[in-house]
């Protein structure tokens, strides 16, 4: 015996379509709000232009502004983003470095397994160019760092819009 699936009712299948479509257009704008605060983190040097469909991470939109990109991750509703900060001083990366450290606290027993040096000092960084990884205190994969030119580059892979923003402002304090 073979069984077929009765359709939706009309009223139930337009109004299901309709809370569908509200709520991507609620994430859309949610993540163009981020983008913008993105772009007043830079004193309005950033701009936020559209992504699309093939192009990696999958995203809402993405901010480009000197030295920065940020894509607002399709996956959340605008509260995640990755970001590639690029040309960092010194003082700029140990500014990033200590802020994501403690935002990764460890909250585990004295036995835990985190990582007690999940990010690469700027000399290991300078020293061991090829070994680029950043992990969160539990050693997961949260991005990587690459040193060139007397300057490092960062990319996180899917951080809160909050510290996303306090990163970019963090990169831009003059040396």
């Amino acid at each position: 015996m073979t069984r077929t699936h009765s359709p939706l009712p009309d009223a139930l299948a337009n109004s299901l379509n309709a809370a569908v479509q509200a709520a991507r257009a609620a994430a859309s704008a949610s993540a163009h709000v981020a983008a913008s605060a993105f772009v007043a983190a830079t004193d309005g040097e950033g701009t936020i232009c559209k992504t699309w469909p093939d192009e990696e991470p999958d995203a809402w939109c993405r901010v480009n502004a000197p030295g920065l990109q940020v894509h607002l991750l399709r996956d959340f509703p605008g509260t995640h983003a990755q970001v590639r900060l690029a040309g960092l001083s010194q003082q700029a990366y140990e500014r990033i470095r200590t802020r994501c450290l403690d935002s990764d606290e460890c909250g585990h027993d004295e036995a835990c397994d985190c990582l007690d040096e999940p990010w690469a000092t700027w000399g290991e960084l300078q020293r061991n160019p090829d070994d680029p990884e950043i992990a969160f205190l539990s050693g997961e994969e949260r991005g990587f760092a690459h040193f060139a030119f007397g300057r490092a580059e960062v990319m996180l892979f899917e951080e809160p819009v909050a510290l996303v923003y306090e990163l970019i402002r963090l990169a831009r304090v003059p040396t």
